[in-house]
């Protein structure tokens, strides 16, 4: 989780330098990658809608050279470029991060409930142990008073020395049972409100775009 974190962290932060070197294909319609910088020159290819390209240098008459991610280099008008990716496609990896956060969240609450299982048991594997010990600690007095059972007697004594380590070794679990199912709540409430404020920034983003682009026309 503290991965995720981290990584979503450092998407964020390297958003401005990307998009300085980054021109993404209009999301209007498919446009043409070009050999030379007039419509003249012979199609390599054609390019979808939201592809990214990196623009390679600025040519005459509005003609950009750019290069695809698999290394091909063509011209395309810039016009058909766009300075961030599309709201559509930036809206489907919004939803992939937060299918994977809901994932992530739904194995840390299965932990949590088995956590909370082992937490039950030892807590009643406890008190039965207690109540043994209790139980033993008066045979071993009345031995102490007036039997004559030496073996019975240091038999009793060992088994209460067994007993109160078993308890002392199931205690020192609970508590850690308890100290991590506070620190995996802690971490869920965290993951969530983190996820809630990315999709808050990213889903405004979107929003102004759509407008700044609509103001535009």
């Amino acid at each position: 989780m503290k991965r995720l974190i981290l990584a979503l962290s450092l998407c964020l932060l390297a958003l401005p330098a990307w998009s300085q070197t980054t021109r993404y294909i209009t999301d209007q319609t498919e446009i043409t990658l070009r050999t030379g910088p007039t419509t003249g020159h012979r199609i390599l290819r054609m390019m979808k809608p939201g592809t990214p390209v990196r623009v390679v240098e600025s040519g005459q008459d509005g003609w950009l050279l750019v290069e695809t991610r698999d290394g091909l280099q063509g011209w395309v008008l810039e016009r058909h470029l766009m300075d961030t990716p599309s709201a559509r496609d930036q809206l489907a990896a919004v939803t992939k991060r937060l299918e994977r956060t809901q994932q992530e969240l739904a194995e840390l609450k299965q932990s949590l409930a088995a956590g909370n299982d082992q937490l039950s048991a030892a807590q009643a594997r406890i008190k039965e142990l207690t109540t043994a010990n209790e139980r033993m600690s008066r045979q071993l007095e009345e031995a102490a008073r007036g039997l004559t059972l030496a073996n019975e007697n240091r038999e009793l004594k060992k088994q209460i020395v067994d007993l109160q380590r078993e308890i002392e070794s199931l205690q020192n679990e609970t508590l850690r049972l308890r100290d991590r199912s506070r620190r995996d709540w802690f971490v869920t409430g965290a993951l969530v409100v983190f996820g809630g404020f990315l999709t808050g920034i990213i889903v405004t983003r979107i929003r102004w775009r759509r407008q700044s682009s609509w103001s535009s026309l």
